[in-house]
């Protein structure tokens, strides 16, 4: 049997056109998916500023206290040069 060119064509578009759409269609899944990792990279960053926060906070604690122990020990060593004389 003999194809005429309207089955011809019909065989070739058909699946041409599924295929596209199928294209199309995982595109935008795969849209929505980089949406939803953005997202999650957002709060990632939040955290991790939120994270600088705290250890930029702790440092500068552990550097008072460091300050304050200096302090200290130069009046203790001034004391006991006094206590010495």
């Amino acid at each position: 049997m003999m194809m005429t060119n309207i089955q011809l064509w019909l065989s070739i578009a058909i699946p041409s056109i599924l295929i596209v759409l199928s294209w199309i269609n995982n595109n935008s899944r795969l849209d929505r998916i980089e949406k939803r990792l953005d997202a999650h990279d957002k709060k990632f960053d939040d955290v991790d500023r939120r994270f600088d926060a705290v250890i930029d906070a702790i440092h500068a604690d552990t550097l008072e206290i460091m300050r304050a122990m200096t302090a200290l020990h130069e009046r203790v060593a001034v004391v006991e040069a006094k206590q010495r004389n």
